[in-house]
């Protein structure tokens, strides 16, 4: 089965915990990073083509950086979950034959450091605020690009010059 959808380079983020798997599409990004030497050589003629190729991929920017930000969402309440675990069962059971002094925010963040599940969730937030960075730079070229070549056209028109 072939559609749009599924069609080009696909990005895929593992699922976890409450968090489902996300797959991003990375086509219209793919598409005009491989036309961003027309846009240091534009003619005329291609103007309209290439600033919808532009466009095209920074709306997949936008479109991945919202999913990625609702995931982060998710993910951050992910750590909050894990986190509350430990605090509520975990540290209490490791308690029961230690003195009270002992129960201090060091010994907490001691269990929590060797909690495989706290880290996993923390990584996957980390891994997700990565991303987030990513595809918020994608925009940005795409629109300082799409800039550039406004800035060209309104320098064509205004010297008179023909492509």
């Amino acid at each position: 089965m072939s559609d749009e959808k599924t069609q080009g380079t696909t990005m895929v983020v593992p699922a976890l915990n409450h968090c489902p798997e996300l797959r991003l599409q990375m086509s219209g990004w793919e598409i005009a990073m491989s036309r961003m030497p027309e846009a240091k050589t534009l003619v005329a003629s291609n103007y309209l083509d290439l600033e919808f190729t532009f466009q095209e991929g920074w709306r997949e920017a936008k479109r991945n950086a919202i999913l990625v930000g609702d995931a982060l969402k998710k993910a951050k309440q992910n750590v909050e979950e894990v986190k509350s675990d430990i605090i509520l069962d975990e540290i209490p059971r490791l308690l029961e034959d230690k003195p009270k002094s002992a129960n201090n925010a060091d010994f907490r963040r001691a269990v929590m450091a060797r909690n495989q599940d706290y880290q996993k969730a923390v990584t996957h937030v980390e891994k997700l605020e990565a991303m987030l960075e990513h595809f918020e730079s994608h925009m940005k070229i795409m629109e300082n690009t799409s800039r550039f070549l406004k800035k060209q056209m309104d320098y064509f028109r205004n010297t008179g010059i023909t492509l």
